[in-house]
């Protein structure tokens, strides 16, 4: 009877951290690659829309000195944002990008998303949407 009860107690536990199926919402890896210095900005916008997780890498054009002063182009450094957003907030994250690309000549980037088909644990859906 001990034993049964240890059992019945496991099963309760397990199911006190899982989601309701309704409530699991689809994410996305949306990437953007934008001069240095322009960041911050695109930070800012993909905070305004809800991302639940970010992160920045610097990085390095690949064009040779040579071409960047054909082309008059002085610096090659990138910023690379990887944000972590739902599906449903994508639309309105590309027509912020928009905006900021045409706002200035000088804000240029790319921008592309890419579906998360799983994710293996709950605990990190839960962290990667502020569920907890």
């Amino acid at each position: 009877m001990g034993l049964f009860k240890k059992k019945k107690q496991e099963v309760e536990t397990k199911n006190e951290f899982q989601l309701d199926e309704s409530n699991i919402k689809k994410i996305s890896m949306f990437i953007t690659i934008v001069n240095r210095g322009q960041g911050n900005y695109v930070l800012k916008i993909f905070e305004q829309e809800g991302a639940n997780a970010q992160f920045v890498q610097l990085g390095e054009g690949t064009a040779q000195k040579e071409m960047r002063d054909i082309l008059g182009i002085e610096d090659n450094g990138k910023e690379i944002i990887i944000s972590l957003i739902a599906n449903e907030r994508i639309e309105g994250v590309k027509n912020e990008l928009e905006a900021f690309f045409k706002v200035n000549k000088r804000n240029r980037g790319i921008g592309f998303s890419i579906p998360m088909t799983s994710l293996i644990g709950m605990k990190v859906y839960q962290f990667l949407t502020d569920k907890i």
